[in-house]
């Protein structure tokens, strides 16, 4: 019995240590790359569609719609709509558009396709 206990305390810990070890970890985009930490919590981020960005003088206007976006769910009554300076973008490592908020639509990081996609 005590050697029961004792499989089921050590499989716990493991099982503990490896879900702690992943949520200090990115998560990575569908081509592959890791979104930074700073960036997410193993959800914030997700591709966008091209056509849901608007380059213009200063920047970019973002338009996601509800169920578009892991952090905009369908519940949602409207769109968000986020004006994202070009200093507070980075350039994206796979040439796509990525978009970090949080589950009050703020912007945490967003990765645009230079050039365009």
């Amino acid at each position: 019995m005590r050697h029961c206990l004792l499989a089921w305390l050590c499989l716990l810990v493991v099982v503990l240590a490896a879900g702690w070890h992943g949520a200090a970890s990115a998560h990575q985009a569908m081509s592959g790359w890791s979104y930074p930490y700073a960036c997410c919590s193993d959800r914030d981020c997700a591709e966008i569609s091209p056509d849901t960005v608007r380059e213009g003088a200063g920047g970019y206007q973002v338009t996601v719609r509800p169920g578009s976006h892991p952090m905009w769910p369908k519940v949602r009554a409207d769109p968000l709509v986020l004006a994202i300076p070009y200093r507070e973008s980075k350039a994206s490592p796979d040439g796509r558009f990525h978009l970090c908020i949080d589950g009050s639509g703020k912007l945490l990081c967003f990765f645009a396709a230079i050039g365009g996609s």
